[in-house]
């Protein structure tokens, strides 16, 4: 993951639900003129189902996305747009999980997908680089997860 989609994360139930924002600014080397990137609005979506398979699971656990088996993208989001995230894991095995989400604007629809969440064994675990690594502690702690020293998320900086 290049870029962390996810602004702000408003609520979370473990192993149920996650609901996150995506704030659009003008400054956003992406944007197609106004409009948001309807990929970018996956990725967001991925990145709080990510989150939370991850926390749901495990804080210790890296996860990745195994496949999108449905999306679809009716509206579109704009510089200056705040795009609501909500998710919910459907089914959740050790392994992984299947999720389902939607991006609203407001009453707007600009996505909605299904997906499943891979959770990586600790042995295919790739590093995390150093503001990945933050941010995941950052919102470990903010959520009130312990963060111990075998958690791969954990390091010395």
């Amino acid at each position: 993951m290049r870029y962390v989609l996810i602004d702000k994360l408003l609520e979370f139930r473990k192993g149920d639900f996650a609901r996150a924002v995506k704030c659009v600014t003008r400054g956003e080397p992406v944007l197609d003129g106004d409009r948001y990137p309807a990929p970018l609005v996956l990725e967001a979506l991925l990145q709080t189902g990510g989150t939370l398979a991850r926390i749901s699971l495990g804080p210790e656990r890296r996860t990745v996305l195994g496949k999108v088996t449905k999306a679809s993208f009716p509206a579109f989001a704009y510089a200056g747009d705040v795009i609501d995230l909500e998710v919910e894991l459907v089914q959740s095995r050790p392994d992984g999980t299947m999720c389902s989400g939607t991006a609203s604007v407001g009453d707007t629809v600009v996505g909605r997908a299904e997906f499943m969440i891979v959770i990586l064994p600790p042995e295919m675990s790739p590093p995390l680089s150093p503001e990945i690594d933050a941010w995941r502690r950052n919102l470990a702690r903010a959520l009130g997860i312990p963060v111990t020293e075998s958690d791969p998320t954990e390091s010395d900086q």
